[in-house]
């Protein structure tokens, strides 16, 4: 595909908080924004196998794994020749530039082998895959959820951005705790959220790129300013938000935490220093 001058450079991933953290609705609301524009492409299954590329791709000199690789670039490349001509091309310009070959292995059937390239080759390789399948705006925004750190370590740069959602911590148990068919346990839930917000605060600390958390309470209550300091972290250019691109925020948010809940007696002091953590006064 021949290069634009409104072909995307920039990603903004929109990363998933634990529990009902607002993502989807911040996505759908900044992609009200001219500059910005997404590619059906990239669902979760197709993220999830972007993080195995990444995972047995690259040749590490210690545990690279030929067949492991073949598998994981065809996962890639059947995904992307299932969607659009500019998925197509993409799926083209990949298997070129990691100097594909057809392979194939008994059990497996036919793959795409790739030739030995380092990580670093990888991860740029890659990012212009994502980037080649939209082809209006600046910026190609992108969801993903809390285990694709290694997929956004791996290629956002210092001109990307990631956008974190969040939901107070004790709203999250709450949420956590609702289905009587499957939710989990008070104490189960206060667990998996604590680890969940560990790791994401490990993986924004270690970007070398922008980054913003979007609390979803500040997201329903001050849509105006959140955006406001998206576009900044985004390098977006300033705009009037549309009245349509509220319309996807959720009208059912609390804006103050229910520590009298059952579900959080016990735990107030523990959710309420992590909350603390995430910018909640």
């Amino acid at each position: 595909m021949a290069e634009t001058e409104t072909e995307p450079d920039t990603i903004v991933f929109v990363a998933a908080g634990p529990g009902r953290s607002g993502a989807d609705s911040a996505l759908k609301t900044l992609t009200a924004h001219p500059s910005v524009t997404t590619a059906p492409v990239w669902n979760v299954p197709m993220i999830a196998a972007l993080n195995r590329l990444l995972a047995h791709a690259p040749d590490d000199g210690r545990n690279w794994l030929p067949r492991r690789a073949a598998q994981a670039l065809t996962e890639v490349v059947s995904r992307l020749d299932a969607g659009s001509d500019t998925d197509k091309e993409a799926a083209r310009t990949l298997l070129a530039s990691a100097q594909a070959r057809s392979v194939t292995i008994p059990v497996y059937g036919r793959l795409w082998m790739p030739a030995s390239l380092p990580r670093a080759q990888w991860q740029l390789l890659v990012r212009k895959a994502m980037l080649l399948t939209a082809a209006d705006g600046t910026h190609l925004a992108v969801k993903i959820g809390p285990h694709c750190s290694p997929l956004v370590t791996g290629i956002i740069g210092p001109q990307d951005c990631l956008l974190y959602a969040v939901r107070h911590p004790a709203e999250t148990v709450i949420q956590l705790t609702a289905s009587q068919v499957d939710g989990m346990r008070p104490t189960e839930a206060v667990h998996f959220v604590s680890t969940a917000l560990a790791h994401a605060h490990r993986v924004l600390s270690s970007l070398n790129a922008s980054a913003f958390v979007i609390r979803l309470e500040a997201l329903v209550s001050a849509p105006a300013a959140v955006l406001a300091q998206a576009e900044q972290s985004a390098r977006l250019k300033p705009i009037q938000w549309p009245a349509h691109a509220l319309q996807h925020l959720p009208t059912d948010i609390r804006c103050a935490p229910d520590l009298t809940h059952p579900a959080v007696q016990g735990h107030g002091e523990t959710l309420t220093a992590l909350a603390s953590q995430w910018g909640y006064a």
